[in-house]
């Protein structure tokens, strides 16, 4: 794998292993807790939601094996059990490494769609998205957690 690739599965790697420590932290108690505040989520639906995400832009994007996103059940139902939320953080991170094995550090220029079907992206620029949006979210959840614990 060329360096520039394994950089960034180590970059993705890393969050999966923040996000995990997180949730086994939380506990199935606690995953499913968000504020009684619009427009917030739990760790379940914001886990449930950021490697969806992935799969999406990873596997489906730039791996062209379709997952058949429901981009709304993130929200509405997600995965609501500690073992279950690892166990899916995997299986996103395996696939998300097989796809990005096939990848070279000249191939991450090549354009790749999004989720919006009138747009692309580079390969390198939609692999530093999910690591943004990644970030983001594991922010989301350590105020969450924070605001749990202090309820």
């Amino acid at each position: 794998m060329d360096t520039e690739i394994q950089e960034l599965v180590t970059a993705l790697d890393g969050v999966k292993s923040t996000v995990i420590d997180m949730v086994r932290q939380i506990g199935d108690d606690g995953i499913m807790w968000s504020p009684d505040v619009e427009d917030t989520n739990s760790a379940a639906v914001l886990a449930t939601h950021m490697f969806g995400s992935e799969a999406a832009t990873i596997h489906e994007y730039i791996g062209d094996t379709p997952v058949n996103r429901d981009r709304d059940s993130e929200f509405a139902s997600p995965i609501a059990s500690v073992d279950a939320l690892v166990a899916m953080i995997e299986r996103v991170g395996k696939r998300s490494r097989s796809a990005l094995a096939l990848e070279t550090s000249q191939s991450l220029g090549r354009q790749v769609r999004t989720r919006d079907a009138a747009a692309s992206k580079s390969v390198r620029d939609s692999l530093l998205g999910v690591l943004m949006h990644q970030a983001e979210h594991v922010g989301h959840m350590q105020l969450v957690e924070q605001l749990r614990q202090a309820d």
